[in-house]
């Protein structure tokens, strides 16, 4: 289940870019069960794949079914928060952008059914979001050494120091914030 953060101002925005990769997929039901050990395997197996080649020929597809899968199961909550990825939801030249935003969200769910004993650990959370971000970043940069992002740089530069997860913290405190239970509208009512 994706969910925003209350303080999110680009809750809206991200909705809708999001919504473009799950427009075309069918939803799976708006009422289902909890996600089935098949899907979570596959859902870990397509982060990873997208991770490491962002721009394969099947990743569109890839990116609808797993963004749809996590808006439609009820048992896995990845949050949307305000943070150093924002730049990239505001920049509609870069093809890349919202492609690496959206990592964030895959990330965080892989994380999620890997570590569930840490699902509440909104900073290991929000962490693995940008590893995933990095990952492919890393991968779209093999394909063209001209696509750096001066965001993604830094957060690459402070994974290297030791220092994402203190980066996390500090830049993206309000999303430990207590939160009323409520999602977001879904990426079908911002189309």
């Amino acid at each position: 289940m994706l969910r925003s953060a209350p303080e999110d101002p680009h809750v809206l925005r991200i909705l809708i870019a999001a919504a473009l990769l799950a427009a075309a997929a069918p939803s799976l039901a708006a009422e289902r069960g909890p996600s089935t050990p098949e899907e979570r395997k596959r859902a870990v197996e397509t982060t990873r794949k997208l991770e490491r080649h962002p721009l394969a020929r099947s990743s569109i597809e890839a990116r609808r079914w797993l963004f749809q899968w996590i808006v439609d199961i009820p048992d896995i909550h990845v949050t949307s928060c305000q943070g150093p990825l924002d730049p990239l939801l505001k920049d509609e030249e870069d093809t890349f952008a919202q492609l690496l935003y959206v990592q964030s969200v895959f990330g965080m769910a892989a994380f999620q059914i890997e570590n569930p004993k840490k699902e509440k650990d909104w900073v290991a959370v929000q962490t693995a979001g940008l590893e995933s971000v990095l990952r492919a970043y890393q991968a779209l940069l093999k394909s063209d050494p001209e696509a750096t992002r001066p965001e993604l740089e830094r957060l690459a530069k402070a994974r290297k120091a030791g220092k994402l997860r203190a980066l996390v913290q500090k830049e993206m405190a309000k999303c430990g914030e207590p939160q009323e239970d409520q999602m977001g509208p879904l990426p079908s009512d911002a189309i």
